[in-house]
């Protein structure tokens, strides 16, 4: 059985993924490099912990000049070898990616820098120079730096939720006022996946059907019908172009601000010292309320997510102006109360964080969590769904969510 499995993760590693293409980020890092005594690729994700890239650990011992030894490792994520292959190849995210961390993000550093203010956002960057036939970001391996996340299962504790609120709030203050120095971001960034035709509407409906067929366990039947109604003609809001409202403070989204999208580094003592965001892919330029919706309704934990909603906007609203200002915005700095106007107006994200991402968050890791399986209509995507759907730690979500979604009017249809 075991062998099975390392079979299975050898399989994973492409052949073009060689020592070779790693040697220049090496020549950069270590000046006195004399030789790579060995080289070797993992996977870095355990199951269900990834869906839509593989990510790797290119792993290597090292001889510098002196003689001395030393060891160190890079992340490449790459291309998934899966059903799913040519859909996540055309939604452009390795573009974004790209862009977000090898010209945003520094611009976003620096514009605190110049105002007094040390802040990072995520890993070093490692722009390849070589021709690949295949997409590739490499980037710094934080574990080298003590950075892990907390267990998704568990969510995020008030502690590491406001901390990732403020960091939010900073790359958000940031990205708002490049806008209004520099112009638009891209055209990918109007949309957080940006397929060419619609492919998930069969995975939509399966996954509403499943979801709602559920809802006896969370005493939720009386939903059922005005859940089913608003999932028929709602958009895919990972497709979605983001809305243009007139007035409306605008920021470059994370676009998937769930719990294994931040990366936490924490002092001697055991405190938590930093926050670092992760797979920044899906980056979306709309209303914060895409990232606040996301991460508070997937990632937090239980007792947090409707009783401390409010409080959480406020704490993370506070952070927000804080930067705006110290980053001198040149706009008068949005309200608290247009901010909760704004969570209402993009309350079309709550139904496929409830019902998509926050039962994947709350699942056990298996063989069976991936993405072919998430999106298959039938067979092995039926037993997925079951599994997702009466997963005690979905029942007991679902129990405070959905009646708190309902009083909001989020599954009301008005088109």
């Amino acid at each position: 059985m075991v062998q099975e499995k390392e079979d299975s993760a050898i399989e994973q590693i492409p052949a073009w993924l060689d020592q070779q293409i790693f040697e220049p980020f090496l020549d950069r890092d270590f000046p006195d490099l004399k030789q790579i005594k060995s080289f070797r690729l993992e996977p870095t994700a355990g199951k269900g912990e990834n869906y839509t890239t593989i990510i790797m650990r290119a792993n290597f011992e090292l001889e510098l000049n002196d003689g001395s030894y030393e060891s160190t490792s890079y992340i490449a994520k790459i291309l998934p070898n899966s059903g799913n292959r040519e859909n996540v190849a055309s939604w452009k995210v390795f573009d974004k990616e790209r862009n977000t961390y090898g010209q945003y993000i520094p611009e976003f550093e620096q514009m605190y820098s110049d105002a007094g203010k040390k802040i990072s956002f995520g890993p070093r960057y490692y722009e390849s120079e070589l021709e690949l036939d295949e997409e590739l970001i490499v980037l710094e391996d934080l574990g080298k730096r003590g950075f892990r996340n907390v267990k998704r299962q568990n969510g995020l504790d008030i502690q590491h939720t406001e901390a990732t609120l403020e960091k939010l709030a900073q790359f958000h203050a940031a990205s708002a006022v490049r806008f209004e120095l520099k112009g638009a971001y891209p055209e990918e960034y109007n949309r957080n996946l940006c397929s060419g035709e619609d492919n998930f509407k069969e995975f939509r409906q399966a996954q509403v059907k499943a979801y709602v067929k559920a809802f006896p366990l969370y005493n939720a039947s009386h939903l059922a019908k005005d859940v089913e109604s608003y999932g028929s003609q709602a958009e895919d809001m990972f497709q979605a172009f983001a809305p243009k409202i007139e007035g409306e403070f605008r920021v470059l989204n994370h676009g998937d601000a769930w719990c294994n999208n931040f990366m936490y580094q924490y002092d001697e003592a055991g405190k938590l010292a930093e926050v670092y965001f992760v797979d920044l892919q899906m980056s979306r330029f709309s209303s914060p309320a895409q990232d606040l919706l996301y991460l508070i309704l997937s990632s937090t934990q239980l007792e947090l997510k409707i009783a401390k909603f409010d409080y959480l906007i406020k704490y993370y609203h506070g952070k927000l102006i804080e930067s705006l200002k110290l980053l001198k915005y040149p706009k008068a700095v949005p309200s608290l109360r247009s901010l909760h106007q704004s969570i209402f107006v993009h309350g079309d994200w709550i139904l496929p964080i409830v019902s998509i991402l926050l039962p994947v968050v709350l699942l056990d890791g298996s063989d069976d969590a991936n993405m072919d399986n998430l999106m298959d209509g039938d067979g092995a995507g039926d037993k997925f769904r079951n599994n997702m759907f009466k997963n005690p730690r979905t029942i007991i979500h679902q129990k405070e969510i959905l009646p708190w979604a309902h009083r909001r009017g989020a599954f009301e249809v008005t088109k």
